[in-house]
């Protein structure tokens, strides 16, 4: 009775060993179908992506954070052309710097106007191409008054006669006359007409102020009125002149006066008028002191 008993047990063992056994083998069998699955799965997946990639497997810049910079904004901003600077403005406080020599057509469009000392440039500066209109005694105030122009055989005022002119600059030099004159101002009030009158004629043109030109240290010496003292002051006014109406002043007196500010000995004729070679010196001043302004260049 007791053999029976443990036979049965022995037998009851064995199979709960083979049972466990079948199981086990089970599990093994289905987790080895699973990691099949997913092997494939996975294989399906990177066939698929090779066809969209056109059979280049590559992870996707937006999965990694990584995007390309876009650089149109900065190429387009490299290649806009950057703007010229502006000149800055013309400073009519100062007197015209030297520039460049012009040659004589410079003058081809230039008018002159001025007293006897202008008539001696007309005579022995060798511009004859130029336009004058000149008077002895000539002055401020009388050039709106005085029939010292001659236009179709008739006389007429020099203002008068610049409006059938073709002209695109002036020069202009007056003052010697007026030396005499109580009050300066008056001189500059007269001066300004003028510009005014030439702007209204030719609203283009480059007027020129020339300054006065000094007389030799005797004359100076000995006239209480015709004295290079007096013309420094009216040369004074004549640049705030420039200043206030915006044209250009230019200093020939420094092209004929020596280191005293005087006509050195042999400049002049009579320690006001200025000999040929003194002309020239003057002319080639004004050769190698122009302005370029816009309506030149037009």
């Amino acid at each position: 009775m007791r053999n029976d008993t443990r036979k049965t047990n022995l037998l009851s063992r064995a199979a709960g060993r083979r049972l466990l056994a079948l199981l086990l083998a089970a599990g093994m069998a289905a987790a080895a179908s699973g990691c099949f699955a997913d092997a494939q799965a996975i294989d399906e997946q990177g066939s698929e992506s090779q066809i969209q990639t056109g059979g280049e497997v590559r992870q996707d810049d937006a999965q990694d954070g990584i995007k390309e910079p876009d650089l149109t904004d900065e190429t387009e901003k490299a290649e806009e052309p950057e703007e010229p600077e502006s000149p800055p403005p013309y400073d009519f406080s100062q007197c015209v710097p030297e520039s460049e020599m012009v040659d004589d057509t410079y003058f081809d469009d230039a008018v002159f106007i001025g007293n006897s000392r202008t008539e001696g440039f007309k005579l022995y500066s060798g511009l004859s191409n130029a336009q004058y209109y000149t008077a002895i005694g000539l002055m401020v105030d009388t050039i709106f008054t005085k029939p010292y122009a001659e236009v179709d055989g008739e006389k007429t005022t020099i203002m008068e006669a610049l409006k059938t002119t073709d002209f695109s600059k002036v020069y202009i030099m007056l003052g010697m006359n007026e030396l005499g004159w109580v009050y300066g101002s008056v001189y500059q009030e007269y001066y300004g007409r003028i510009i005014d009158g030439i702007r209204e004629i030719n609203p283009d043109a480059v007027i020129y102020i020339q300054s006065i030109l000094p007389v030799s240290a005797e004359k100076s010496e000995g006239d209480d009125i015709y004295n290079n003292p007096r013309i420094d002051e009216f040369n004074g006014l004549l640049r705030q002149l420039a200043e206030e109406k915006e044209v250009y002043y230019v200093n020939v007196a420094e092209a004929v006066a020596g280191e005293d500010g005087c006509l050195p000995e042999g400049a002049s004729f009579d320690g006001v008028h200025l000999t040929p070679d003194y002309c020239a010196k003057w002319r080639d001043y004004l050769k190698t002191h122009t302005v370029t302004v816009e309506s030149e260049e037009q």
